[in-house]
């Protein structure tokens, strides 16, 4: 992707890729930019920082077409509430519920359950990742997010921890 992308910048053709779901794609072009950008590496690192990674049920949302407020686009099979019964900002803001609950807060229900988000040196750039995807493989929202490809080396995973 990353090969392609720079091809047709430099054939003209600016564009911006979006890999959407899985936010270890960001040490991932910084672990690369080191090697070939230092100082984009820099500014890239900053922007990581910036965003905090993955924002499902915290500034990242879905309205389905009945209505139906989600976490995210891909949180479908469970809803929070309904705008057409309840006002947006009150369905979001709502922490009564556990799920919205643990998702506003959570690093520590995720270091609690994750074995390598626990001791990844990037948790705070990715946020635990895709909480959806660790739900579907392992039944646990807060488990560890089954497509991390970072290795055991780039997370900082120290099994004595």
């Amino acid at each position: 992707i990353m090969e392609r992308t720079k091809a047709m910048h430099e054939r003209g053709f600016p564009m911006e890729v979006l890999t959407v779901d899985n936010h270890c794609d960001g040490p991932y072009v910084y672990f690369r930019l080191l090697k070939e950008d230092p100082k984009r590496a820099k500014d890239v690192f900053e922007l990581l920082q910036m965003n905090q990674g993955n924002s499902s049920g915290i500034g990242i949302g879905c309205v389905s077409w009945d209505g139906s407020v989600h976490a995210d686009q891909f949180w479908r099979h469970y809803s929070f509430g309904n705008v057409k019964e309840k006002k947006f900002s009150e369905i979001w803001t709502d922490t009564s519920n556990e799920l919205m609950k643990g998702l506003k807060n959570r690093k520590a229900l995720i270091k609690a359950n994750a074995d390598r988000c626990a001791k990844c040196k990037w948790f705070d750039i990715c946020n635990g990742n895709f909480r959806v995807r660790a739900e579907a493989i392992y039944g646990n929202v807060w488990a560890d997010d089954p497509a991390c490809y970072l290795t055991k080396e780039e997370i900082g995973y120290d099994e004595q921890k």
